[in-house]
């Protein structure tokens, strides 16, 4: 069974007094383990259609199931559980809480499922070693450089081992250098857990790297490159 399957998903928009769709009947299924790539230009539609199958917005039409479970008749209660237990985010623009330290934001998917940090104490060393963050724990988000935060993000994402991994350019804001360190690190995560990994990006070097590429052009989902070998 696929991890990740979507069928007629719309999520419209009022602009004025037009009716945009951001998502336009989207079904697709994503395996197990499987490294996606969806490109496409700004406006396409991509981070939207993430987000609904992340669990953070709610489609107008259609049905999103992962591991079988149909995320869009949850109730709220039941989904955040879900989300906390299977899915992982990464955001554009990081989303820390600005109140909380970076170790704080870090552990935030723990907290939330109400989670021993001691079960997770070996894969804190881990990540903030591979992200280069153990002298920034005890700042706030105000006190990190932009790349810092997204650093922070990205452990965050991955602490509490998601089976399945949403990331919307979770590159953007580092260099070029930091940029391949981070892909390295979320593809050998994704190896290690057999992790589904998703990812929007306008990096060719990482669309290179995805088992199969998928286009977003007006709220339509389409294959650019079906499947392939991992490089």
């Amino acid at each position: 069974m696929p991890i990740l399957q979507t069928h007629d998903v719309i999520k419209q928009y009022k602009q004025y007094e037009k009716t945009v769709n951001a998502v336009n009947r989207v079904s697709v299924e994503i395996e197990d383990g499987e490294f996606v790539a969806i490109i496409g230009t700004s406006g396409s539609g991509k981070s939207t259609f993430i987000n609904l199958c992340a669990g953070l917005d709610t489609p107008n039409y259609g049905d999103i199931m992962i591991r079988g479970e149909n995320i869009t008749k949850m109730k709220p209660d039941a989904l955040c559980d879900f989300r906390g237990k299977n899915i992982g985010f990464i955001f554009q623009t990081c989303r820390l809480v600005p109140y909380l330290t970076a170790l704080e934001n870090i552990l935030l998917p723990l907290t939330a499922a109400d989670r021993s940090f001691d079960r997770y104490s070996e894969r804190l060393k881990m990540l903030v070693a591979r992200l280069d963050i153990g002298d920034r724990l005890n700042h706030l988000p105000s006190e990190l450089s932009g790349g810092q935060q997204q650093r922070v993000a990205i452990a965050r994402a991955l602490i509490h081992y998601p089976q399945i991994l949403f990331a919307d350019e979770p590159t953007g804001s580092l260099d070029k250098e930091s940029a391949a360190q981070v892909l390295e690190l979320l593809l050998s995560i994704r190896k290690e857990l057999n992790q589904t990994l998703i990812i929007v990006t306008h990096d060719p070097d990482i669309a290179a790297r995805a088992d199969r590429i998928l286009k977003m052009d007006n709220g339509v989902l389409s294959v650019y490159r079906d499947k392939i070998n991992p490089k």
